[in-house]
């Protein structure tokens, strides 16, 4: 089940504290965390996201993979296996990072 907690602090340096303290207890497998953000609003009303998972470089790297697997099952149609794993790799990614930034 997931959850969704918002915890305010202070100050900055407060919440990149427990920001590093979470994902410590997570590489401990004392929680099960899946996504962390960070915000911050500066002086002009802008905001700002500190995220503890990139999921435009998730996205990139897995699509590349599926990319590379599906081109060279392609490629093989062709008698290109290389040519066909090089492409879907690099469509894969691309997609893959699309994709992952339209989530986030």
């Amino acid at each position: 089940m997931s959850q969704l907690v918002a915890l305010g602090f202070d100050g900055l340096e407060t919440a990149d504290r427990v920001l590093s303290k979470l994902r410590e207890m997570g590489t401990q497998h004392l929680i099960d965390l899946e996504d962390a953000v960070v915000v911050q609003r500066d002086a002009g009303g802008r905001v700002q996201l500190k995220q503890a998972v990139n999921m435009t470089g998730v996205g990139a790297g897995t699509g590349g993979l599926s990319g590379m697997f599906w081109g060279t099952l392609v490629g093989l149609l062709f008698l290109y296996p290389l040519a066909g794993m090089a492409v879907g790799g690099l469509a894969g990614a691309g997609a893959g990072a699309l994709a992952g930034s339209l989530i986030d």
